[in-house]
């Protein structure tokens, strides 16, 4: 799994580095325009399943509604066994907008012929047992067009956005599609129940064809080539999937995603059966409760999908994405005992807000994981992989001669295997930090998430920081949220010098864990100047806020205390200058840490004082150092003010 651990100290990034903001996603037009259609796609697809469902009997009174759920699903997703990697080999050889433009014309014009040879001959809207196998052969023929769509929309998203804004990317078009997808299993719901089969499928239709035409106006990146292509090696669908087995990191990504598909795909036949044998549904009532129970676990993915693309980070994704797994998993435990349908509605919320959680965070990994070169044959090569275990899930259902009746014990072995797999894989990567101890390289997980997510962190010149050796860290103090902040940077354990007043007992095992020094009073003490000489002496970071105070309702860098002088000549360790702006500014501290913001820190470089120097011309120095600092981030963002200004002039 991805770790952002290692990659903390990774390629240095120049002083200052500060680039100008970039351009709203929703200014993007490529990017408008790929969301409209996908969303359009996801309406269609969920019109389509109905509709077919409502052909095959769902409602009828001897109906196992799980199997006839799960046949529709069935020859839906069996067409990607084939066509899943087919797309991705054609994502990565022909021009990926005219693809995806073409497979919705495509599905348009299936459905229309559909609707006016299948749909006359239904009687209550169920079709002859005989004429099944033709419904089977819809869904199979619109798989095939979603078995190429997919992994070319995937391989598509990061030649329209940028890779700061993958995340949120990912999450919109996740989000409108689940609005899209939602809108359509109501509106079909209502449609097939007043036996208007033959108007659900025109108006899919419709959505296939209108917003399919969108594609051919999508402007994309052109991609380049890898520099170890040959002739005649596009012939090698195969690739993809030799590329997941030797990149271990995106292999366990497509575990991922398939385990999750597996749930989902066991939840989504569970949703027909239990609305008839857990909640008593009047037979005229079948479709309004099915509907409505699928579109709860719709909203929930919506909603994190708002939320993840508000928070917009990628950062500590992994671990997130098996925390979100193991939830999964405990809440379709808590699924198959419930018997009130208002609580399943909440169930069905919450499973859907954690599954697509995972979704999200895998597929974005995934996709800043895989060369862009064969990205679209990893993406054709995971929807292989994960459509294998659908299809297996699904075919099962299909075929079982009690099916409803089997789905509390299919729901309740997936929630075991999602809630151990999900679990197991958080703790592993929660405990593999760089400092030392699992349950500080855990917190230190966790703080960077904080960070990241609630306070939009950014760093700059962290590189200026040695891995190893004494290190004393002079920062301005602007909250006091400042050391987690800073910590949240450094992949080495921060000792930090404070002020007795703010050991809050309620954090005090953190204190314990971190050992950091404590003054009794505003100024240096010989204990506590003996403990600091010995953290440097034993090689490690001491972090230090040389004003002595917090800049509670002002950001102007006061006057710093001469003890960093002392200290710095006497250890001889080299002091890193360090400037924070952005944090909030409030009063009273607990709004430090409760008020988002937008934090950054910059790093000076290191460097040692003059050893003739008095304690006095060190710490004169450090304070024209870190006042340059400050000087540094504010050009950097007047310069993207001014950058962002003169876009917009030009648009």
């Amino acid at each position: 799994m991805a770790s952002d651990a290692d990659q903390t100290q990774a390629t240095p990034d120049p002083v200052p580095p500060l680039m100008p903001p970039s351009r709203s996603l929703w200014g993007n037009f490529s990017f408008m325009l790929m969301w409209m259609s996908v969303a359009a796609s996801g309406f269609g697809d969920r019109m389509v399943q109905i509709s077919s469902a409502e052909m095959l009997g769902f409602r009828a009174e001897d109906a196992q509604r799980s199997g006839v759920q799960a046949g529709v699903l069935f020859f839906f997703f069996l067409p990607y066994l084939v066509f899943g990697p087919l797309g991705g080999w054609l994502a990565d050889t022909l021009p990926r907008k005219w693809i995806m433009f073409s497979c919705d014309q495509f599905r348009g014009l299936i459905l229309l012929i559909s609707a006016l040879l299948l749909v006359p001959y239904a009687v209550d809207g169920r079709l002859p047992e005989h004429w099944h196998w033709q419904v089977y052969a819809l869904m199979f023929l619109v798989g095939v067009c979603a078995g190429v769509f997919a992994p070319t929309r995937n391989a598509t998203v990061p030649q329209v956005v940028p890779r700061e804004s993958l995340q949120s990317a990912n999450a919109v078009i996740l989000g409108i599609t689940t609005i899209a997808a939602m809108v359509g299993l109501l509106a079909a719901g209502q449609i097939v129940e007043r036996g208007a089969v033959q108007k659900g499928l025109l108006v899919g239709m419709l959505l296939y064809m209108i917003s399919g035409s969108f594609f051919a106006f999508l402007r994309v990146r052109p991609m380049k080539r890898h520099d170890g292509q040959r002739r005649g090696q596009w012939r090698r669908i195969v690739q993809g999937l030799g590329y997941i087995r030797r990149h271990r990191r995106v292999a366990w990504l497509v575990l991922v995603y398939m385990l999750i598909w597996a749930g989902a795909s066991i939840l989504l036949a569970a949703t027909a059966a239990f609305v008839g044998t857990h909640y008593d549904t009047p037979r005229e009532l079948i479709w309004t409760r099915t509907t409505t129970l699928q579109g709860s676990v719709g909203l929930g993915m919506l909603a994190s999908a708002l939320l993840l693309a508000w928070l917009n980070t990628r950062r500590e994704s992994a671990w997130v994405a098996m925390v979100a797994l193991a939830v999964t998993g405990l809440l379709l435990a808590v699924m198959t005992v419930n018997r009130s349908f208002p609580v399943a509605l909440v169930l069905a919320f919450a499973l859907g807000f954690s599954g697509n959680a995972t979704m999200i965070t895998v597929s974005t990994l995934t996709q800043l994981l895989s060369a862009n070169y064969i990205r679209g044959r990893v993406f054709g090569a995971r929807e292989l992989l994960s459509t294998v275990v659908i299809v297996l899930v699904h075919l099962a259902i299909w075929r079982m001669p009690d099916a409803d009746a089997m789905m509390v014990p299919a729901m309740a072995g997936a929630a075991g295997v999602l809630l151990t797999v999900g679990a197991l894989g958080a703790w592993a990567e929660l405990r593999r930090g760089p400092l030392p101890g699992r349950w500080l390289s855990a917190a230190w997980h966790l703080v960077r998430l904080y960070g990241f997510a609630w306070h939009k962190l950014r760093f700059t010149g962290r590189h200026h920081v040695p891995r190893r050796g004494p290190v004393i860290l002079a920062a301005n103090h602007t909250a006091g949220v400042d050391p987690f902040l800073i910590q949240a940077g450094i992949p080495r354990l921060v000792r930090w010098v404070m002020l007795h007043q703010y050991r809050f007992r309620v954090l005090e095992p953190m204190w314990r864990a971190i050992e950091p020094v404590m003054l009794t009073r505003q100024g240096q003490e010989l204990g506590q100047l003996r403990q600091m000489m010995q953290y440097l002496k034993a090689g490690e970071v001491l972090g230090i806020f040389p004003e002595g105070q917090i800049q509670r309702g002002h950001r102007d860098l006061g006057e710093l205390e001469p003890g960093i002088g002392l200290l710095a000549r006497r250890s001889k360790a080299p002091i890193v200058p360090v400037w924070i702006s952005g944090t909030p500014c409030a009063a009273k501290m607990l709004w430090h840490f409760v008020k988002p913001s937008h934090t950054h820190i910059l790093f000076g470089r290191p460097y040692h004082p003059d050893p003739a120097w008095t304690d006095q011309q060190v710490t004169d120095d450090l304070r024209c150092r870190m006042l340059e600092l400050a000087a540094m981030a504010q050009n950097g963002r007047n310069a993207g003010a001014d950058g962002q200004a003169d876009r917009s002039a030009a648009q």
